[in-house]
């Protein structure tokens, strides 16, 4: 699971958090925003919610929802999504780590995990909680670093700079995972932004 460096990391940064990576965080919310797809009766689960604003993004570009679970291990940044969405009954809120979710299995129609695959330490055990508790035949979006070609020098340098945990996978690892854990890839994209370079993958739950 994730360590207490990198939740603590997290919330001690997340009044900022926003404003400091406001340009990443409008791009890779646009590419995902670009691919994702979901129904007024969908159940979806943003597995690394961080301050809600995925959800945020969704409402504003006319996704509808039966509800949508913000989860994040990190109280500082949970608890800026809960202000952000106080009083909206479709959206409710969890507190759990990626590879300990606490839910029912085949509770959601949809899961997002986006930048924040490569904080987690347990990432095939994260995996197989989304596995776990998305329904039959749902959508899994994960959106992340890419550790590849020049990317791999910046990362290690991100890695040497910080103290959360920074485990990041090429597209290609993370496709090979992705598979073990018995989801389905159904499409897959890679691109560089100024000098990060990113992975989308959509899959299915068989």
């Amino acid at each position: 699971m994730s360590d207490k460096n990198t939740t603590d990391a997290y919330s001690r940064g997340a009044r900022k958090y926003e404003i400091k990576w406001k340009k990443y965080l409008d791009h890779t919310h646009s590419k995902l925003l670009a691919e994702f797809e979901c129904t007024p009766e969908d159940k979806i689960l943003d597995v690394s919610a961080g301050t809600g604003l995925f959800a945020e993004h969704l409402k504003e570009a006319g996704f509808g929802f039966r509800s949508m679970t913000l989860n994040d291990v990190s109280a500082g940044m949970l608890k800026l999504a809960r202000d952000r969405f106080s009083g909206i009954e479709s959206i409710n809120f969890h507190c759990d780590y990626a590879e300990e979710l606490s839910f029912e299995p085949n509770s959601f129609d949809v899961v997002v995990s986006m930048n924040a695959f490569h904080n987690y330490a347990g990432q095939e055990r994260a995996l197989e909680q989304v596995q776990r508790v998305l329904k039959p035949g749902g959508q899994f979006y994960l959106l992340d670093w890419n550790r590849s070609g020049l990317f791999r020098v910046v990362n290690r340098l991100i890695k040497l700079s910080v103290p959360e945990i920074i485990n990041t996978r090429s597209a290609s690892e993370a496709k090979k995972m992705v598979e073990r854990v018995g989801l389905k890839v159904e499409s897959e994209q890679e691109w560089s932004y100024s000098y990060w370079k990113f992975f989308l993958i959509r899959a299915s739950n068989k």
